[in-house]
Formats: structure tokens, C-alpha cells, sequence
């Protein structure tokens, strides 16, 4: 079986070493793929000068955001012949056997179409914040298995994880096709979840062996309003909710946009001026167009946007 890890950098001085050398202590030793997002610190020229001959290394001209930047190492993958491609985050760590493990548990469960490991923190000492909060939404069984202390499963099913760490098989890309252009970052995951359960395929995570997550990153925060990050969280929502491909919400997006349209003549006439930006801004963020199209494509069988 081969096995592509592809890994996205965007300015990872402060993980990328310890990442790398994780992976190549590995019992099961990978094809290392990793895309440099555009860095503007030293990422990419330390990796040139450091791994050139034990990684494949793409730079893109731009960034690219997270989705797209993966579909870039996942179609260098894909031609490479990989049997899995193994999603890693910059600033993850993973264990000796990992892989290994990640591999035993997709060959006993082939229907699933993606599996993640645990995700404690940088120091192994808790749980990831965003690992937490979704299985506390989604994974109930192996919270409650874990703390009441039954034997545990080899994989639990959820509805969605966070891609910090993914395991994938080659029939995943094949049926489900790569991220969704649309998502810069934040929402892509969410995205790609709906689209795997939509295909018939399912979403697990395995206790058999933990990755380190460094994240400082919590997406469920609450952002200053009318800053950039409040609008790209509120962007991310409205296309996360409405492209969900396994529901019709898509047709009544014309209604939301509507909503803030109203709002914001509202609040004009009110001269609350903050507010009526506010809402003229997400009436005019919201893309009625691209999110049908999004909808329709991801319903098609086959390697979407993949080379």
C-alpha cells in the first residue's frame, strides 16, 4: 500500500520541523508531500534547503487557502498512485505507529471514507479545543465510553471532524473529489463531511493512536463585528449551511439574501448606520449563484477539483 502525506504551510517556522521529522520516524514511512501556501516567513526556503531529497515540495505562487492548496498535493498524490493520502495540519505531531495504526483500522472498516485519529494538544496533556467540541456534538459514544471506562471500539462514527489530521482512502477521492474552492479557510472540512455522508461513505474517529494538535485556532469564537474575521465566519456559515448537498436548503438562499436585504433598509431607517452596513455588506457577500453551482457539481460522482 502506498501512502501520501500531504501537508499545507503557511508561515509553520514554528512546527514544520518537528512535523516533518515526526513523520519520517514512522514504522510506516509515507510519501511526504508538502505545499507551501505562499509563506512569508522562512517555511519554504528551510524546507528546500533541509528535506528537498526526503519531501516533494510545491510552492504556490499565492495563497491559496486551505482547501485548494491541499487539492494541489492530493492530484500530485493521486498521480503518484497513493493508495491513501493522510491530511496532516503544520502544526500536528504524530506517534511512531500512527500510520500504521490509521491503516490497520481503514482495511478493517472499508466503508469509511475518512478516519482521524485523536487530537489532544501541543503538549498531549488535553484534548484539542476544536477536536473537543465536535465530538462533544457529534461522538458521544466514545465520550461516554472513554469516561465510564468500557471497552473501546476500533472506530466510532461521527458526522463530522475537524481535518487536522485525515486518512484517506483512494476510493474517498475518487467518489468525493477534493475540497471545495469556494472555502478559503474555516468550512471547507464541514463541507467535505457533508459531501462523504451524502456519497454514502462514512466519518470515524479511532482511539487507537493520538496526534499532537499546537492550534491556537477556535473558529467558534466570536469575532469584532463588521471586522474581516466576522465576515468571513459569517460567510463560512451561510455556504456550510446552504451548499449542504444533503439537503435542499440551497433553493431558499434567495430568501437569506433577502433577509439582509430588508435588514439593512431597516436599520437605514432607524439611522443606525453601523447596522445598515453591517447587513448591506452580508447581503452583498452572499453569492446566490455560486452556491447552486457548488451544490450541483458536489452531487456528481468523481475526482472534483482534482487534476
Amino acid at each position: 500500500m502506498k501512502i501520501s502525506v500531504v501537508i499545507v504551510t503557511f508561515n509553520g517556522m514554528k512546527w514544520i520541523e518537528n512535523c516533518i521529522n515526526s513523520i519520517l520516524e514512522s514504522i510506516v514511512l509515507p510519501e511526504i508531500i508538502v505545499v507551501d501556501n505562499c509563506s512569508t516567513d522562512s517555511t519554504y526556503s528551510f524546507l528546500r534547503d533541509n528535506y528537498s531529497k526526503k519531501i516533494k515540495l510545491i510552492e504556490a505562487d499565492e495563497n491559496l487557502g486551505f482547501g485548494r492548496a491541499n487539492n494541489l498535493g492530493i492530484s500530485l498524490a493521486l498521480e503518484l498512485n497513493s493508495d491513501f493520502v493522510f491530511l496532516l495540519n503544520q502544526d500536528t505531531v504524530i506517534e511512531k505507529n500512527t500510520i500504521e495504526k490509521l491503516l490497520e483500522v481503514s482495511g478493517n472498516n472499508p466503508d469509511f471514507g475518512v478516519i482521524s485519529p485523536i487530537h489532544s494538544d501541543g503538549k498531549g496533556s488535553l484534548l484539542d479545543m476544536s477536536f473537543l467540541y465536535y465530538i462533544n456534538r457529534k461522538g458521544k459514544d466514545l465520550i461516554s465510553d472513554s469516561i465510564l471506562n468500557k471497552v473501546m471500539k476500533e472506530i466510532y462514527e461521527v458526522e463530522m471532524i475537524n481535518a487536522a489530521a485525515w486518512f484517506l482512502p483512494k476510493k474517498t477521492l475518487e467518489i468525493v473529489g477534493g475540497f471545495d474552492p469556494m472555502f478559503f479557510l474555516y468550512g471547507e472540512d464541514d463541507n467535505y463531511c457533508q459531501r462523504v455522508l451524502y456519497h454514502n461513505l462514512k466519518i470515524g474517529v479511532t482511539p487507537k493512536t493520538v496526534i499532537k494538535h499546537d492550534s491556537d485556532n477556535n473558529n467558534t469564537v466570536d469575532f469584532v463585528k463588521g471586522s474581516e474575521k466576522y465576515y468571513n465566519k459569517f460567510l463560512n456559515r451561510i455556504r456550510v449551511k446552504y451548499a449542504n448537498i444533503q439537503s435542499e436548503d440551497y433553493k431558499e438562499i434567495s430568501k437569506i439574501k433577502n433577509y439582509f436585504f430588508k435588514e439593512s433598509i431597516i436599520s437605514l431607517l432607524k439611522f443606525n448606520f453601523t447596522d445598515y452596513l453591517i447587513n448591506k455588506t452580508k447581503y452583498k457577500l452572499i453569492d446566490k449563484k455560486s452556491i447552486e453551482l457548488s451544490v450541483l457539481q458536489n452531487r456528481e460522482l468523481g475526482k472534483n477539483y482534482l487534476t
